[in-house]
């Protein structure tokens, strides 16, 4: 089963650790270290006889943590600092292993500050999956506090210099199995301000152990900053310096189904920052931000095809692509032909050249479109290079983008009038120093809005101008003919501030060009670092990413286009109510919905209501298997693309439905005798019962029902409540019974006794 992931230079060292390096050493554990090969390059040497502890020293502190007993040091190394760790640390590993055949069963690592012995990484993995009960997982809650118990013992600290952070996080569903793992972020406070680039990350299993820990800390100076924006002038200029504007957004599960028709909408428009002294609005890499400008079309009108009618046969695709592409000094190696070619359903002839003389790296890839001639890619960029040792002059970015503008409108002229060039895509791809090659990038719109996919790439020859890369697509999406009515921009900065929060945090300048360059030279240099105050703004954590759907004015999910609640209501008739707990389960996973504001425990559970919940548990908590326009529906009244649908065919295709039957009926009632049916097939069981007279049951009212094999047992295991006497097979499910069936049902699926107390004495 496959576990779940949940997220959410002074020092001052823990208790045990404020003893003198060698006093510690002398109050810890003896372990012999005398034949323990360390693992240390060259270069690390010279730092290791620098550092403040011995190898023998942190090994001993190492050992107040991990319980070394029966278990083999297996690596110990040392890494002195550079640009990606501020400091030296030794690591050590321990492995337990099976003494008859020698598998690992247990293992653990463990890093510490060379100079200050602080805990800086530790993890432990056990091989066998976990045997713990789902009723005895902890909670998110309870993870939280063992994770800040572990902080605060093994550094604290680093622990009274953080603060647990969570506002990127929704507080996680609950699990709907015991192998879950919790994820916590404690982010450094300097003077009440975050600094997020430092802190620990913290990892609890289901059981409260501390599975993982990681401390990132930097010697970092923080400037001053004497006047301060407020929150409100912050937000002020914020909503100032937005600029919203629609695009074309095709959920990520229509692209699996092939249902290829995008959404309007409005992406978060604050992911630049606030500088806290002067109100400028910055990059996230501190540059002047500036707001992208209108996009320059590579061609105002719509250009004829090159070609036009019989698809090109493979001799004259080859001759078309020497042509057009100057290959007169190649010659064909392969040729692969398409009718429908990904993305775009194109036929495509797809060849490979190799430059006549030269076998080594002489090629070109190249795919021609059989029909207009367009050439969707091209690829000599094959020759390896190295990076000079002088810098390369600037290159003419203007120069290169009319080149690529022209290259477009010559080698696929079809698609120059949707292909844009934008400032903000260049200055994405502006080249490194030293680099031999520059990018040009253009993306797709649509009646000047971009477009849900769809660009164009090319690569050249800084020096020579020589085009080395090309490919370009247009994707096969339908869009409307004209912009759908919409929200204007101005509502939609505002609706998204609503869930918008102006944060002021510290934020690390970016190296210098030198530094960056020396940095990348020697690996062991560590720049000096500073971080001035920013304000950022952060969004309402949800657990998938969402939009603002600019037709409807409505949350969405970019995942699957459906509208989301960021805040879901609580039901107003639940609390107190027996099966309370079961019922939230089941709301808070959509397999319940309220009605005017009730979630309506007596009212009967319908059977596609109930089928929903199983597909859920037993896919973790994750979406059901998605399908495709192509899948035939097995029922006539559960049609491809309705609600019930995927978790319909999946649970066909897991064998939890008769696919015999032309109809589900979804929408209507399930019987408490279906319902211990479909548990059973849902746990595997469903065989047994194909021998009913093995089963032994103190049920009066069962002898008659065809589900009798399964209602024993599910009743046995206790997971279909009953009073011991009568089943009432025929009667409804009320909402709350079935709440706590699913419930029961998490809980026993997984016991490895199985049904074994099922058979008749």
């Amino acid at each position: 089963m496959k576990p779940w992931i949940i997220r959410s230079s002074s020092f001052v060292l823990s208790a045990s650790l404020l003893l003198p390096v060698a006093q510690a050493h002398a109050q810890s554990p003896h372990v012999s270290t005398n034949k323990m090969a360390t693992t240390v390059s060259q270069a690390d040497s010279v730092a290791q006889a620098k550092a403040k502890l011995s190898k023998e020293a942190a090994l001993a502190l190492a050992t107040k943590i991990v319980p070394t007993a029966g278990m083999t040091v297996q690596n110990v190394s040392f890494s002195s600092a550079d640009s990606w760790r501020s400091f030296p640390e030794w690591s050590f590993s321990w492995v337990k292993k099976d003494p008859e055949n020698g598998k690992v069963l247990l293992s653990y690592s463990v890093s510490i500050h060379a100079n200050t012995g602080e805990l800086t990484s530790y993890s432990r993995h056990e091989q066998e999956a976990s045997s713990l009960p789902y009723a005895k997982r902890i909670s998110y809650t309870e993870a939280q506090e063992q994770a800040k118990r572990f902080f605060e013992k093994n550094n604290a600290g680093k622990a009274a210099e953080t603060r647990l952070y969570t506002r990127d996080m929704p507080e996680p569903k609950t699990p709907l199995n015991s192998e879950v793992y919790y994820n916590f972020r404690f982010v450094r406070d300097v003077d009440g301000i975050l600094f997020p680039d430092n802190g620990a990350d913290i990892t609890v299993d289901a059981s409260g152990t501390v599975t993982n820990y990681s401390l990132s800390w930097n010697d970092v100076t923080f400037e001053d900053t004497d006047t301060t924006l407020s929150e409100e002038e912050a937000e002020k200029l914020f909503k100032e310096q937005a600029n919203p504007k629609p695009v074309y957004l095709l959920p990520w599960e229509r692209v699996e189904t092939q249902n290829n028709k995008p959404s309007l909408g409005y992406m978060n428009p604050f992911t630049f920052y606030i500088d806290a002294e002067t109100g400028k609005a910055l990059t996230q890499s501190l540059t002047p931000y500036q707001p992208t400008k209108d996009p320059e079309p590579v061609s105002s009108k719509v250009l004829p095809a090159r070609r036009s009618g019989q698809p090109l046969s493979q001799e004259e695709a080859v001759q078309w692509a020497s042509r057009t592409l100057n290959l007169s000094n190649y010659e064909l190696r392969s040729a692969n032909y398409n009718e429908k070619d990904f993305p775009g359903n194109r036929p495509v002839w797809d060849l490979e050249f190799g430059e006549k003389g030269n076998s080594e790296d002489g090629f070109a890839y190249v795919s021609v479109d059989a029909v207009t001639g367009d050439i969707y890619q091209l690829n000599k960029d094959f020759r390896g290079h190295k990076e000079k040792t002088t810098a390369t002059k600037k290159p003419d970015m203007e120069k290169f983008k009319a080149k690529a503008m022209e290259a477009i409108r010559e080698l696929a002229p079809t698609m120059a009038h949707q292909l844009y060039w934008t400032e903000r895509i260049e200055e994405e791809n502006q080249p490194v120093v030293d680099s031999e090659r520059t990018q040009i990038r253009f993306e797709r719109f649509i009646n000047g809005i971009a477009a849900a996919s769809g660009s164009a790439h090319f690569t050249f020859d800084i020096e020579t101008g020589d085009l080395l890369y090309y490919t370009a697509d247009l994707g096969n999406e339908t869009y409307p003919t004209q912009v759908p009515k919409h929200l204007p921009a101005a509502e939609a900065s505002e609706k998204w501030w609503t869930e918008t929060k102006a944060e002021a945090v510290y934020a690390l300048v970016p190296l210098t060009p030198e530094d960056a360059k020396r940095a990348k030279e020697q690996p062991s240099y560590t720049p000096k670092r500073t971080a001035k105050i920013v304000y950022r703004a952060t969004m309402t954590p949800f657990e998938q990413p969402y939009y603002l759907d600019a037709v409807t004015g409505e949350w969405s999910s970019t995942s699957t286009g459906k509208t989301i609640a960021l805040h879901r209501p609580a039901p107003a008739d639940l609390k107190d109510h027996p099966a309370e707990k079961e019922l939230l389960l089941m709301y808070e996973y959509d397999a319940l919905t309220l009605e005017n504001g009730n979630i309506m425990p007596q009212k009967p559970i319908t059977r596609g209501e109930m089928i929903e919940m199983l597909m859920i548990s037993l896919n973790q908590g994750r979406h059901y298997p998605q399908y495709s326009l192509e899948r035939k529906a097995t029922y006539s009244d559960v049609a491809n693309g309705s609600r019930f649908f995927s978790a319909v065919e999946g649970a066909v295709d897991r064998g939890l439905l008769d696919k015999n039957t032309s109809k589900l009926n979804p929408n209507e009632t399930i019987t408490r005798e279906e319902l211990a049916d479909m548990i059973v097939r849902a746990l595997g069981y469903k065989k047994l019962t194909d021998f009913p007279g093995m089963f032994q049951s103190e049920l009066s009212d069962i002898a008659n029902s065809k589900y009798r094999g399964s209602i024993i047992i599910a009743t046995t295991l206790g997971i279909v409540p009953t009073d011991k006497q009568k089943f009432q097979p025929q009667s409804l499910v009320p909402r709350a019974d079935a709440a706590i069936t699913f419930t029961r049902f998490l809980e026993k699926r997984d016991n490895p006794d199985g049904p074994v107390t099922l058979l008749r004495k």
